[in-house]
């Protein structure tokens, strides 16, 4: 019985091994950065992540005041190096967002996602499987000029994805 119970462990940890080679490799869902000299820190990405070409999608991003009451990032548990200040809310009034996808650029409209201060999103459909997107955030934030680009890479969010090999079936 204990010999059953060891191949079965062995053939689940060969699946499981398999499996993982088998995935993409793993990049950063969000970019964290201080913005405004460090009196902000933004949180920012993809919706749905990943992301494939064609597939809806859209800029997300959280906006924390730094230095005030400690709060848990969006979608994180709390902890030293992950607890910011309060959200700042209303920015989609004083902010405008752009998606850049190499010479070309879309203004994107803000809302405020529904109970999560202090997060903001905008809805669109990559069209692009190759290359970097970039997302352009600017405008005031309670009175400080904002004007910021972030560029999905391997060490910030993920980048639109070709969805071919995972369409089944396959015409």
């Amino acid at each position: 019985m204990r010999r059953i119970s060891s191949l079965a462990a062995a053939g689940s940890l060969g699946l499981v091994s398999a499996l993982l080679l088998a995935s993409p490799p793993a990049v950063e869902a969000h970019e964290t950065r201080e913005i405004a000299d460090g009196q902000y820190q933004i949180v920012i990405g993809f919706m749905n992540e990943p992301v494939f070409a064609g597939d809806k999608s859209g800029l997300e991003f959280w906006v924390y005041q730094l230095g005030g009451a400690a709060t848990p990032a969006a979608g994180a548990e709390a902890s030293d190096d992950e607890v910011v200040g309060p959200p700042v809310e209303g920015l989609e009034e004083t902010l405008q967002a752009e998606v850049i996808y190499e010479d070309q650029t879309m203004e994107l409209p803000l809302t405020a996602i529904w109970d999560e201060p202090g997060g903001y999103y905008s809805v669109f459909f990559p069209s692009a499987s190759e290359g970097d997107y970039s997302f352009r955030i600017f405008g005031t934030i309670d009175g400080t000029d904002i004007d910021e680009t972030f560029t999905s890479g391997p060490e910030t969010f993920g980048p639109v994805e070709d969805p071919e090999p995972l369409r089944f079936p396959r015409p």
